[in-house]
């Protein structure tokens, strides 16, 4: 009895999320594909002003999911550079995987579409295999090993810096002074 509760309780629970993202995104519009499967693709455009981090759905091409980031009324220089130094980062974290993502899927088109008109002259059955589909992920995987490399030691690096921005924010944030400023302006 209890795995059938834990089913509906999930199913709950998706919906609300896909009702409270609805609310949020204001724009939600649903496609059919050939399968007859129903999509629903959300499109959300972060909000001018947040009170507090935005973190919105995954973009369609990067993965990557929209972030705002909240910019407070007597934010230090400290916290300023740390916010945009995120900011920056998440920017080039999204362009290189459109970028990959943008190339993957091109040239998966082109090997799908050599490999069809390659069993359609031999008069082969028209569908491709996961085998064959794997010979074509290890080969591009192969061709981008050295930016994959080259992402990564600029992703540490990026990192890095921003783990250190992150520490003068909170060695900022133990001033006794900072702490009374912040109290007296809450309590205004």
């Amino acid at each position: 009895m209890a795995a059938p509760m834990k089913i509906i309780l999930t199913e709950t629970l998706c919906s609300r999320k896909l009702a409270l993202a609805s609310v949020l995104c204001r724009n939600i519009s649903a496609s059919t594909s050939n399968q007859k499967k129903k999509t629903t693709h959300l499109e959300c455009h972060p909000p001018e002003d947040v009170a507090r981090d935005w973190i919105g759905p995954p973009d369609k091409v990067s993965n990557i999911r929209q972030l705002k980031l909240h910019k407070a009324e007597n934010e230090t220089m400290a916290q300023r550079e740390y916010r945009e130094q995120q900011e920056v980062t998440r920017h080039w974290h999204h362009q290189f995987w459109e970028k990959h993502n943008k190339d993957f899927f091109a040239q998966k088109e082109v090997f799908t579409q050599q490999r069809l008109a390659e069993k359609a002259e031999k008069g082969h059955d028209e569908k491709i295999t996961p085998e064959e589909l794997s010979e074509f992920y290890k080969k591009f995987l192969d061709e981008n090993y050295k930016a994959h490399i080259q992402y990564n030691k600029e992703w540490y690096k990026k990192n890095m810096s921003l783990l250190w921005s992150a520490f003068k924010v909170a060695v900022t944030n133990l001033n006794p002074r900072r702490k009374q400023e912040k109290t007296s302006q809450n309590n205004t």
